[in-house]
């Protein structure tokens, strides 16, 4: 899946980004955002499932763990 969103604001170490075409917003650490991101940018999103990773961390977790 791939989405756009826009910088609407950086603050306290967080960026507030709102999805095209959504009315709510997402806030993501600026850690994880493009070096030098500045409100107004508009940053492209690739979003996967990988059943694989899933499957492994499932396995190594401990009882009780969620």
């Amino acid at each position: 899946m791939k989405w756009i969103g826009i910088v609407k604001d950086l603050k306290d170490n967080m960026g507030i980004i709102c999805p095209q075409n959504a009315q709510e917003n997402i806030a993501i650490p600026v850690e994880y955002l493009p070096q030098g991101c500045r409100v107004g940018d508009v940053l492209q999103f690739k979003v996967s499932f990988d059943p694989f990773t899933t499957l492994t961390l499932m396995n190594n977790s401990q009882p009780g763990d969620k």
